[in-house]
């Protein structure tokens, strides 16, 4: 077993954490499945505080192994494709200081919310909690850019000229199918986990199917 497959192996577990991470920020019950979005939600103040410090921790814990996963792949694709992995890494590089504080973000506002909601009124909050938007928005898109969108093309086209010596159906192993998967299942009222940790899990599959090959 080599160093990209037992990372692979790390990949897939933080990946779940990473996924899991997103659970407690979702309205209890099947009335609503929607992460919080930038207004204010009054369901923040009638569940635990914990709730919200659970889900950074989490994403903490889970996102390192992640970017490992990536960095490894760019390694791998480095190989091969100079160019190519090096563009990944770059990628990487700035995914991982973009990735978590986007999620604190979301952690950030409900416990802003749980400490203001009963001394101001609704504008007043509203307007208290998006002042984090100024300083929050610019990363999002960024991390977008990067940890979705950007892994993604970088990976498949490794895939498709070779630089990632696996099999093309491999190239279904990246967070578009698995979003599609999730949510169909969203819309059947299935409670699930977050989307890009679960596309994280699938490039750490990728990398352990690829660190087999070697």
């Amino acid at each position: 077993m080599n160093v990209y497959v037992l990372t692979g192996v790390f990949g897939i577990i933080s990946g779940f954490v990473a996924a899991l991470a997103d659970v407690p920020l979702v309205k209890p019950g099947k009335e609503s499945d929607q992460m919080p979005g930038r207004k204010p939600q009054k369901w923040w103040a009638e569940v635990p505080e914990s709730r919200f410090t659970t889900s950074f921790w989490l994403s903490f814990l889970g996102q390192p192994g992640t970017y490992l996963t990536m960095w490894m792949l760019a390694t791998l694709i480095s190989d091969k494709d100079f160019g190519l992995g090096l563009a990944l890494k770059i990628n990487t590089f700035i995914g991982c200081y973009t990735g978590l504080l986007c999620h604190v973000v979301y952690c950030m506002k409900p416990l802003v919310y749980r400490k203001i909601h009963e001394k101001l009124n609704e504008a007043e909050i509203e307007g208290a909690v998006g002042v984090l938007d100024k300083v929050s928005v610019a990363p999002m898109i960024l991390g977008f850019a990067t940890l979705w969108l950007g892994t993604t093309v970088m990976v498949m086209i490794a895939v498709v000229n070779g630089s990632l010596e696996v099999p093309k159906i491999c190239l279904l192993l990246n967070p578009i199918p698995s979003t599609i998967i999730l949510l169909i299942l969203k819309k059947l009222k299935v409670r699930i986990i977050g989307a890009l940790g679960v596309g994280f899990m699938m490039f750490a599959v990728l990398l352990t199917i690829a660190g087999l090959g070697i």
